[in-house]
């Protein structure tokens, strides 16, 4: 079953490879577009008299002559000899040829280099020193416990359905590896390469499995599995800059980063004779490390597009919330199930749950505290902004 919620990560991956993309062609094109040298003299005959000749050379023939004092222009010069166009003649024939860099003197010179792109820009805006950075993208992690036990409590749902003895249509099941990721730093330069910056991101993932069954062939139904996670993060990190030249920085940042992690599970079913309602909810804070480098392409002299991978190590546990379990059989309403506490990971089989009871019970149910693996990697793309 696919949903809006599931294609949003696909989406933002499609954004930043073909932002990423474009980048590249620029780093590609750009040299060959930059490479060329251009000149121009304004020149003056200082010999009595200055022969044109066809070709660069003394032994080419004689085209023309130009008396002492003439003013030419040239765009091309080779070894001892300047390109010159001659001025039209009484017939209106503009001839083009070679003078002896001897015969004349420069009045003018200008001559524009290429732009290398690998060399360092000089006077640089400098500014204030602030940097404001702002990024989205694909954050990717491995879940752990949360994803193993909110599939654990998909498909023990699912078998208790199918066990009423109903036709099963169709089972959809997806790992729960990845979000949404949007966030910004500000950045203060304590030198030229060195900076220190303060950060917030938001990460997002609404998921969902299906399991869709129907009875006597004629009423349908979908048990539904959502997994709501969002994780805020605090961060505070040490920004090294390496210049590349006059496109290109590479930026390099590590810190420590508070992560706090919101989780509601969601899991409904009906049928002729059942209806019944699962939902858990918990909250967790954990500190941990994060890091990464950016490749900064500079567009104008405040503004920046840059792409980056950064890393996270957090592993976050002692999920304190609660859960509750409604069901009705038949025309009996059978009484709520409501436990608050800490969330923990039961072993069962042949799943393992996630369930909520009291802090300290693990012993005696033989669980542990769910632990969400959120250490991972974020493909980003974003805007620098220097002030």
């Amino acid at each position: 079953m696919s949903t809006e919620s599931e294609k949003c990560p696909v989406r933002m991956l499609r954004i930043c490879l073909l932002t990423g993309l474009w980048g590249v062609c620029l780093l590609v094109l750009a040299p060959a577009s930059w490479s060329q040298e251009t000149a121009e003299w304004k020149l003056r005959v200082s010999a009595e008299s200055a022969s044109v000749r066809l070709r660069p050379s003394l032994e080419s023939p004689v085209i023309g002559t130009l008396p002492k004092g003439t003013v030419l222009s040239s765009y091309e010069a080779e070894g001892e000899w300047f390109r010159v166009v001659l001025p039209p003649g009484k017939d209106g024939t503009v001839l083009i040829g070679y003078v002896a860099k001897s015969d004349v003197e420069i009045l003018e010179e200008k001559i524009k280099k290429p732009a290398d792109f690998w060399q360092a820009e000089e006077g640089e805006f400098e500014g204030l020193g602030i940097h404001v950075m702002l990024c989205g993208g694909l954050a990717m992690f491995s879940s752990g416990d949360i994803d193993k036990g909110a599939k654990g409590l998909f498909n023990s749902g699912a078998d208790a359905i199918a066990a009423r003895g109903v036709n099963i249509l169709a089972r959809s099941v997806k790992p729960l590896n990845s979000a949404v990721n949007m966030g910004g730093d500000v950045i203060y330069d304590l030198s030229p390469r060195i900076g220190i910056g303060l950060g917030f991101g938001y990460i997002h993932t609404l998921h969902v499995d299906a399991f869709r069954y129907s009875e006597l062939k004629v009423y349908e139904n979908t048990m539904n599995s959502v997994t709501d996670l969002t994780v805020t993060t605090f961060r505070i990190g040490a920004f090294y800059t390496q210049p590349l030249g006059r496109l290109f920085k590479l930026r390099i940042n590590a810190g420590p980063a508070i992560f706090r992690a919101s989780l509601e599970y969601n899991r409904n079913a009906q049928g002729r004779a059942f209806v019944e309602s699962y939902g858990l909810v918990g909250k967790a804070t954990k500190v941990g490390l994060q890091g990464g480098a950016m490749l900064d392409l500079r567009l104008l002299e405040r503004a920046s597009l840059f792409f980056g991978v950064q890393g996270r190590s957090a592993k976050i546990s002692n999920f304190k919330g609660s859960d509750k379990l409604k069901r009705q059989e038949g025309d009996l309403l059978l009484p709520n199930i409501e436990n608050s506490g800490v969330i923990y990971l039961v072993s069962a089989n042949p799943y393992s749950l996630l369930a909520v009871y009291p802090e300290g019970s693990s012993d005696a149910l033989g669980a542990r505290k769910a632990v969400f693996d959120f250490s991972g990697v974020d493909l980003l793309a974003g805007l620098h902004i220097r002030f």
